[in-house]
């Protein structure tokens, strides 16, 4: 438009250039007046199993249900991360770059190393990866979020110290003032909002991973972020966006993560006697002791020191107790009812405000989260429970096929380049080879926009891959869209970030067509010979190709 608008300027009123170059500019205005709204929701650690949606109606999710499942949208069934941890679970979905190429979660450290550019040290001259937000906003889009889009904190000491979470970690993307809404409010931490282990509002001392706490929802701080998204729906609504352009609202809520503390009357809702357990409460058959364990980390560090009611032993062969795990399950579950309670909050605003025929929502979680399945309560795995993840769209005129639950194999790095499409703006290309430094503007992900808009969808992808670092291994996972995961323990190198498959690894293999819980590996089976070849194969295509 500005090119036309130049070429405008001295041109004769009558010539027919002239009323070419007015007519694309004002098809063009007018492409962008019909681009469609987009309202993201990014949720911690929300397994796929829940209400109608995900045939789990034990875990009462009647907002979800209704707005996605029952309202016309699509609950994706098959989609998966690329790494079962919040910060570079984010980076992989924000970039459309996978784990080896961002190198965030996979070069060691904690969340001071979950910078979604750390790969560049947050050095504009040496490239910064395109992030979803950000190239919306390059192309037109008023962009605005609050709450856990990026990880919180972890660009905090990288580059010059313009990433940050009070800024959503990428100014590119919330440049306008007062666009982006961080939660932190300190003054109602110690009811579980977002404190740490051995945040130092306990004194040091490490918080309760579950409690009924007895503050409103609108005093909790995702409550705070429904609140803060419903203003500006509602501002839009009476105000518009400058320019009338069309707006991208990511909405980050931190529930159900850790600690699940949240309004005792979520827990009300879950009579404890009522909770059901895990159906496969032991590690499968066939998982080495080194590659068991991490996932529980996390809710450890919570209890450890909370009191006997929470200090519970776990070790590979002995699950926790039945009361400890129907407790930590309630408190999870209450969790979800709390979250789903704050997404109903957003949607009705949205539909309130005129906006819900003119938006594409999606809600994605970041990653699964193990509930006792194979003695594990957390995420940081390769196994289902921990990469297998909520994924909910409802995209204004989708297809008939594309409304309810659908089955087709989906990864986090497509979600980039599949919203674009939805959006009108131009796609960026598929990323070369390997990898391609954070200077080139590409993606590794596929779009799969054709699910909602085409008749007859494009051909769909076999494969899902995601991996887990294990020291100087790692874990690179395929999960297939015939009912297989492979995982194949590779040496890894910290500098070429790049996993060396010169010999065939460690592995595992399980079968969900016949085991759906992960009982046991059939890798050592030779019944199953085949299928390892294959996936074997799946995995050098994808991570070391030719």
């Amino acid at each position: 438009l500005k090119l036309q608008f130049l070429y405008l300027i001295g041109t004769p009123p009558s010539s027919p250039m002239r009323k070419a170059a007015l007519a694309l500019c004002a098809a063009s205005a007018a492409a962008a007046a019909a681009r469609p709204n987009v309202l993201f929701f990014a949720v911690d650690d929300l397994r796929p199993q829940f209400g109608a949606s995900y045939q789990t109606p034990e875990v009462k999710t009647p907002n979800l249900d209704a707005f996605f499942f029952n309202g016309g949208g699509t609950v994706m069934t098959g989609a998966y991360v690329n790494i079962a941890v919040c910060g570079p679970s984010r980076a992989s979905m924000l970039t459309s770059r996978r784990p080896d190429s961002t190198r965030v979660g996979v070069g060691g450290g904690g969340v001071g190393n979950w910078c979604w550019c750390r790969r560049t040290q947050c050095n504009p001259e040496e490239g910064l990866f395109a992030t979803l937000p950000a190239y919306l906003q390059q192309h037109g889009y008023e962009t605005a979020g609050n709450g856990k889009l990026f990880h919180p904190d972890a660009c905090e000491g990288v580059g010059d110290g313009s990433y940050r979470h009070a800024v959503g970690d990428d100014p590119r993307a919330f440049p306008t003032a007062g666009a982006y809404f961080a939660e932190a409010n300190h003054t109602q931490m110690e009811y579980g909002a977002i404190p740490g282990p051995g945040d130092a509002y306990f004194h040091g001392e490490k918080g309760l991973s579950w409690m009924g706490s007895p503050l409103a929802d609108e005093e909790t701080t995702d409550g705070m972020s429904a609140t803060d998204a419903v203003a500006r729906l509602r501002g839009w609504k009476a105000h518009g966006t400058p320019g009338g352009r069309p707006w991208f609202l990511s909405v980050g809520l931190h529930k159900p993560h850790l600690p699940h503390i949240v309004p005792k009357k979520y827990f009300d809702m879950y009579p404890l006697a009522d909770v059901d357990l895990a159906p496969n409460r032991l590690p499968p058959k066939g998982l080495l002791r080194a590659h068991w364990g991490i996932g529980n980390a996390e809710v450890r560090s919570y209890n450890w020191d909370a009191g006997p009611l929470f200090r519970k032993e776990v070790t590979f062969d002995t699950p926790l107790d039945e009361t400890a795990s129907r407790q930590q399950r309630r408190a999870y579950y209450a969790a979800v009812t709390f979250l789903d309670a704050q997404v109903g909050r957003v949607t009705a605003a949205l539909e309130e405000c005129g906006f819900a025929e003119t938006t594409v929502v999606a809600l994605w979680g970041d990653h699964g989260w193990h509930l006792g399945d194979t003695n594990s309560w957390g995420k940081m795995t390769n196994l289902e429970p921990a990469t297998h993840n909520t994924l909910l769209w409802r995209v204004p005129n989708q297809t008939a096929a594309s409304q309810g639950r659908v089955g087709r194999l989906v990864e986090a790095v497509d979600i980039f380049p599949t919203l674009v499409e939805l959006a009108g703006v131009d796609a960026l290309p598929p990323c070369e080879g390997l990898d391609q430094p954070a200077s080139v503007a590409c993606v590794q992900g596929t779009s799969y926009a054709d699910l909602f808009t085409a008749a007859a969808p494009a051909k769909e992808k076999h494969y899902a891959f995601m991996q887990w670092p294990y020291g100087s291994h790692m874990g690179y996972s395929v999960r297939s869209a015939d009912g297989y995961r492979l995982t194949e323990y590779v040496p890894y190198s910290h500098t070429t970030f790049q996993g060396n498959w010169t010999q065939e690894g460690d592995a595992e293999l399980y079968d969900y067509n016949t085991d759906p819980h992960e009982t046991e590996s059939k890798a050592g089976d030779p019944a199953y010979a085949d299928v390892v070849a294959r996936l074997r194969a799946a995995l050098r295509a994808q991570f070391a190709p030719q």
